[in-house]
């Protein structure tokens, strides 16, 4: 029985123990479920977005084929590495415990690991108990942290770019970042970026001016990330626009105007002339994102790509249509097509 807390959880996501084959990540805090879920994808593969040896699975996906979960964990690498799975669930998920516990007794394979996000689990979760009970399982849970602790971790941030809060900033900060882990980090990184590493306070008037932040940057790094093959990326950010406000239909359209300047770029010569003239940005890591997407669309694919965003426009109107889930599959699906055409 593994249910690691405090420090002991930071320890097992940065050098997770090699016997140690399934981790259950769950709480209330989805956010801080995604961020240790990363931290540790990253720490066992290295690249979270590795097509040969990182699989995905949905409520969906095992729902509709009760063998998917242990076709993946049986799976042998094919290029070397360590494989990876991993279960994003809604809920509490029988199929899922009953593997665990199958696993655990010596009934099925695992050539990989196994991790597991999900919500809020009562003790009485079979998925939970599954996860609390088994030798090689680790059951991390994650509940949401007080204005308090998320200070502090701002503090911390700041304190090794050589930056301090002012008393007044402190308590403003403090109403910002309750509630969430992963939307804190993101307020805390976006001060460190408009600071800079130069040292001095932070103050009121820094807070304001994050706050008032275009909201063109975020659904870029979500756009971005979709059309240059990062899948683990634009998942991350897409779920991070939502639970921030961010409408689907926004985020939509945004891919749609990435793609009509990728295709206007090709149109005009795909070269530096046409980065101005298609209104793409021209300087710095901007200008390097968008030149990796238009690598990875070429003009006859980018065509597709349009076609496939208006058609997840028209379908998110209809009535009754779940706007969230169809522009999340949209991104993921182009997210695989770029992934290897980016590889070439």
């Amino acid at each position: 029985m593994v249910k690691p807390s405090g420090g002991s959880v930071d320890r097992l996501l940065k050098s997770p123990p090699l016997d140690m084959r399934v981790f259950l990540i769950f709480g209330p805090d989805s956010g801080l479920v995604r961020e240790r879920a990363q931290a540790l994808a990253l720490a066992i593969t290295g690249d979270v977005d590795d097509p040969f040896n990182v699989t995905r699975l949905s409520d969906e996906d095992i729902k509709a084929d009760a063998a998917a979960l242990a076709d993946a964990m049986a799976a042998m690498s094919l290029m070397g590495g360590e494989r990876l799975v991993r279960v994003r669930l809604s809920a509490d998920n029988a199929s899922v415990a009953r593997w665990i516990s199958d696993f655990e007794a010596g009934d099925m394979a695992a050539e990989g690991r196994l991790i597991v996000e999900a919500g809020n689990l009562t003790k009485a979760s079979k998925l939970r108990k599954a996860a609390e009970d088994g030798k090689k399982s680790a059951a991390i849970a994650c509940y949401e942290d007080n204005a308090r602790d998320l200070v502090a971790l701002a503090e911390e941030s700041f304190r090794a770019a050589g930056l301090s809060l002012s008393s007044d900033a402190r308590q403003t900060l403090a109403g910002i970042l309750e509630g969430n882990r992963e939307l804190a980090r993101s307020e805390i990184e976006k001060l460190l970026l408009y600071k800079g590493f130069d040292g001095g306070d932070i103050t009121l008037e820094d807070l304001a001016a994050i706050s008032t932040e275009s909201a063109d940057a975020a659904l870029d790094k979500i756009v971005d990330a979709a059309l240059c093959g990062e899948l683990g990326e634009a998942d991350l950010q897409y779920q991070r626009a939502l639970e921030s406000g961010t409408s689907p239909v926004a985020i939509v359209r945004a891919l749609q105007r990435k793609i009509d300047q990728i295709e206007r770029y090709h149109q005009l010569g795909g070269d530096q002339a046409a980065l101005a003239r298609s209104g793409a940005p021209r300087f710095g890591p901007p200008a390097q994102r968008f030149q990796a997407a238009a690598r990875a669309w070429s003009r006859q694919r980018i065509a597709r790509a349009r076609d496939i965003a208006f058609e997840t426009e028209r379908a998110i109107k209809r009535s009754g249509s779940p706007a969230e889930a169809l522009a999340g599959e949209t991104l993921l699906r182009l997210a695989r097509a770029a992934s290897p055409a980016r590889s070439r």
